[in-house]
């Protein structure tokens, strides 16, 4: 008896010695980052969208973000398996037309030993057609195969440049488009359709005739009229090259007509299944190297987001993966 007794004390001394369960305290997010930067119990992941926050909030400068984004770049490469089978490149641009500069950039980041496949990564709206057909032409020419792939839009100039690749990856986000050269912002072909348009109104109201001609005469210089029509045949041209050497299910001529004069909308979308019937086994639907260029594009345009935030500024990748280009929210500046 006594020994239960004492048993049945100590358990009494026990539950009253026992802590107390209480509700944990929920931490901020700034208190868990805190907590994980001290105890260093993980490294912070780009791919996180609150980790990519705090990776360019706790950043001294820009200089500092450079080889953080260039290692992740490698990252998405290694994680789809690509990296060693191409040379990848980028023609990263969302915001800037292509221009000759790019050419240079792209032709030095090719290295002079190259074996390899190029991948391009291409998101462009597009652009001047003559360093688009040579971007394209040199990716064609130092490489055993010149593969394309567009995670977002490669429109007018820089469906140019996809019409050169012996593959073009495309998904559900993908877009070609009419291959409309650009002058000063207007698209080459507007200026004939808004001609033929006023040309129409004139034959229903004969009356409207010296009114437009007087307009047309103060308005519109012929030599830029002339200048658009050729640049348009030009556009044509080089299309018709760089199908040249590919099975398709047309003539290549009748292919590159089709994209310079037969959408009346500069902004028209050429998805992958129109894409497909044009340029049939060329188009590769939902592959790996298009995975992969969606993940490169969401991850750049968290780190854009970032860039804008935290400096006004925007970043475009043309050349390597190192080729980082930023420019001002604010200004056209190159930095």
């Amino acid at each position: 008896m006594a020994d239960e007794k004492k048993n049945n004390g100590a358990e009494k001394k026990a539950k009253r010695k026992a802590p107390v369960k209480t509700k944990p305290v929920k931490k901020t997010i700034s208190q868990e980052v805190a907590e994980e930067k001290e105890n260093n119990t993980r490294v912070l992941n780009p791919d996180k969208f609150m980790d990519l926050f705090h990776i360019f909030k706790n950043a001294k400068d820009i200089e500092e973000l450079k080889p953080i984004l260039y290692k992740h770049l490698l990252t998405i490469a290694q994680r789809h398996n690509l990296a060693e089978e191409y040379q990848i490149l980028y023609l990263y641009e969302p915001n800037s037309s292509i221009k000759q500069a790019m050419v240079d950039r792209i032709y030095n980041a090719i290295p002079d030993d190259n074996n390899k496949p190029i991948l391009l990564v291409l998101h462009n709206h597009g652009g001047r057609i003559e360093p688009a057909f040579l971007i394209s032409k040199t990716c064609k020419e130092l490489s055993p195969k010149f593969v394309v792939t567009i995670p977002r839009k490669a429109k007018s100039a820089a469906t140019l440049i996809a019409l050169g690749g012996n593959e073009i990856h495309m998904g559900p986000m993908s877009e070609l488009g009419p291959i409309d050269p650009q002058f000063n912002g207007l698209p080459a072909l507007g200026i004939s359709s808004s001609l033929e348009s006023i040309a129409k109104i004139v034959c229903k109201y004969s009356e409207s005739s010296l009114m437009f001609a007087e307009y047309l005469k103060e308005k519109l210089d012929l030599n830029v009229l002339g200048y658009f029509e050729r640049v348009s045949e030009s556009a044509q041209q080089y299309a018709t090259r760089l199908l040249a050497d590919k099975k398709l299910p047309q003539e290549p001529e009748q292919i590159a007509h089709q994209f310079v004069y037969e959408y009346k909308d500069h902004s028209f979308v050429i998805d992958k299944e129109e894409a497909k019937e044009l340029l049939g086994d060329t188009i590769k639907i939902n592959t790996n190297e298009y995975k992969f260029s969606n993940d490169i594009h969401r991850f750049l345009t968290d780190v854009n987001l970032m860039l804008d935030i935290f400096h006004s500024k925007s970043l475009a990748i043309v050349g390597s993966a190192r080729d980082f280009n930023l420019s001002s929210k604010n200004k056209n500046e190159d930095n």
